[in-house]
Protein backbone atom coordinates (compact mmCIF):
# COMPACT_ATOMS: atom_id res chain seq x y z
CA UNK A 1 0.00 0.00 0.00
CA UNK A 2 1.26 3.63 -1.02
CA UNK A 3 2.81 5.08 2.43
CA UNK A 4 1.77 8.34 1.23
CA UNK A 5 -2.07 8.11 -0.37
CA UNK A 6 -3.27 4.98 1.67
CA UNK A 7 -3.46 8.09 4.81
CA UNK A 8 -3.08 11.19 2.28
CA UNK A 9 -6.89 13.32 2.61
CA UNK A 10 -7.97 15.75 0.77
CA UNK A 11 -6.69 18.16 3.95
CA UNK A 12 -3.20 16.93 3.80
CA UNK A 13 -2.98 16.84 0.27
CA UNK A 14 -4.25 21.00 0.30
CA UNK A 15 -2.02 21.07 3.09
CA UNK A 16 0.96 19.73 1.17
CA UNK A 17 0.16 22.24 -1.84
CA UNK A 18 -0.56 25.13 -0.14
CA UNK A 19 2.98 24.81 1.98
CA UNK A 20 5.15 23.50 -1.18
CA UNK A 21 3.67 24.25 -4.23
CA UNK A 22 3.09 21.60 -7.26
CA UNK A 23 6.82 21.28 -6.96
CA UNK A 24 7.00 20.25 -3.43
CA UNK A 25 4.00 18.18 -3.69
CA UNK A 26 4.64 15.97 -6.73
CA UNK A 27 8.82 15.68 -5.05
CA UNK A 28 6.67 14.34 -2.12
CA UNK A 29 4.32 12.28 -3.90
CA UNK A 30 7.15 10.82 -6.34
CA UNK A 31 9.02 9.04 -2.82
CA UNK A 32 6.27 7.09 -2.39
CA UNK A 33 7.51 4.75 -5.37
CA UNK A 34 11.04 4.25 -3.09
CA UNK A 35 9.30 1.23 -1.53
CA UNK A 36 12.65 -1.09 -1.48
CA UNK A 37 15.94 -0.40 -0.39
CA UNK A 38 18.57 0.54 -3.13
CA UNK A 39 17.30 3.68 -5.05
CA UNK A 40 19.52 6.58 -5.79
CA UNK A 41 23.32 4.91 -5.56
CA UNK A 42 22.37 1.93 -3.80
CA UNK A 43 21.80 2.13 -0.55
CA UNK A 44 18.86 4.72 0.20
CA UNK A 45 16.00 3.36 2.31
CA UNK A 46 12.88 3.45 1.83
CA UNK A 47 10.03 6.16 2.98
CA UNK A 48 9.82 6.07 6.82
CA UNK A 49 6.09 6.36 7.75
CA UNK A 50 6.63 7.62 11.15
CA UNK A 51 9.31 10.70 9.57
CA UNK A 52 6.47 11.61 7.13
CA UNK A 53 3.97 11.93 9.88
CA UNK A 54 6.31 14.21 11.84
CA UNK A 55 6.53 16.23 8.96
CA UNK A 56 3.15 16.53 8.15
CA UNK A 57 2.63 17.64 11.97
CA UNK A 58 5.06 20.25 11.23
CA UNK A 59 3.59 21.39 8.18
CA UNK A 60 0.24 22.17 9.47
CA UNK A 61 2.04 25.01 12.12
CA UNK A 62 4.97 26.15 9.76
CA UNK A 63 4.78 29.43 7.54
CA UNK A 64 7.12 30.28 5.40
CA UNK A 65 8.80 33.28 4.39
CA UNK A 66 6.71 34.38 1.36
CA UNK A 67 9.53 35.13 -1.29
CA UNK A 68 11.19 31.26 -0.43
CA UNK A 69 9.60 28.15 -1.11
CA UNK A 70 10.58 25.15 0.87
CA UNK A 71 12.51 22.34 -1.18
CA UNK A 72 11.86 18.60 0.36
CA UNK A 73 14.15 16.22 -0.08
CA UNK A 74 14.39 12.37 0.94
CA UNK A 75 17.25 11.39 2.61
CA UNK A 76 19.38 7.85 2.07
CA UNK A 77 17.69 7.40 5.43
CA UNK A 78 14.19 7.25 4.03
CA UNK A 79 13.58 10.48 6.06
CA UNK A 80 12.07 13.84 4.46
CA UNK A 81 14.04 17.18 5.19
CA UNK A 82 12.86 20.28 4.00
CA UNK A 83 14.68 23.46 3.65
CA UNK A 84 14.54 27.45 2.68
CA UNK A 85 16.09 30.60 3.40
CA UNK A 86 14.88 32.84 6.12
CA UNK A 87 13.99 36.49 5.33
CA UNK A 88 17.59 37.40 5.53
CA UNK A 89 18.96 34.61 3.08
CA UNK A 90 20.36 32.30 5.34
CA UNK A 91 19.69 28.75 5.14
CA UNK A 92 17.23 27.21 7.51
CA UNK A 93 16.75 22.67 7.06
CA UNK A 94 15.04 20.29 8.97
CA UNK A 95 15.34 17.06 8.61
CA UNK A 96 12.37 14.81 9.92
CA UNK A 97 13.55 11.52 11.25
CA UNK A 98 11.40 8.68 12.65
CA UNK A 99 11.96 9.37 16.66
CA UNK A 100 13.70 12.99 16.13
CA UNK A 101 14.31 16.10 14.37
CA UNK A 102 17.75 17.66 13.35
CA UNK A 103 17.12 21.49 13.14
CA UNK A 104 20.19 23.41 11.45
CA UNK A 105 19.61 27.65 11.25
CA UNK A 106 22.60 29.16 9.21
CA UNK A 107 21.79 32.39 10.72
CA UNK A 108 22.55 31.13 14.09
CA UNK A 109 24.89 28.59 13.26
CA UNK A 110 23.11 26.47 15.38
CA UNK A 111 22.12 22.61 15.21
CA UNK A 112 20.19 20.78 17.37
CA UNK A 113 17.86 17.69 18.21
CA UNK A 114 13.95 17.17 19.21
CA UNK A 115 12.05 14.70 19.48
CA UNK A 116 9.62 14.20 16.50
CA UNK A 117 6.57 14.28 18.76
CA UNK A 118 7.36 18.09 18.97
CA UNK A 119 6.97 18.68 15.43
CA UNK A 120 4.37 21.72 16.04
CA UNK A 121 5.91 23.20 18.26
CA UNK A 122 9.11 23.52 16.32
CA UNK A 123 7.00 24.98 13.53
CA UNK A 124 5.76 27.60 15.70
CA UNK A 125 9.04 28.50 17.41
CA UNK A 126 10.67 28.72 13.62
CA UNK A 127 7.49 30.77 12.65
CA UNK A 128 8.09 33.70 15.59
Amino acid sequence: MDVLTSGMNSRRKKLLLSKLGPKGWGRLHHFRHYYSAGWGDGSGRPLSPRALEAFYRFLESARFPEDSMPSVFLTDDGCIEVCWEDPEGKAVQVEFRPTEIELYLEAKQLEEFVPANEAKELARRLAA
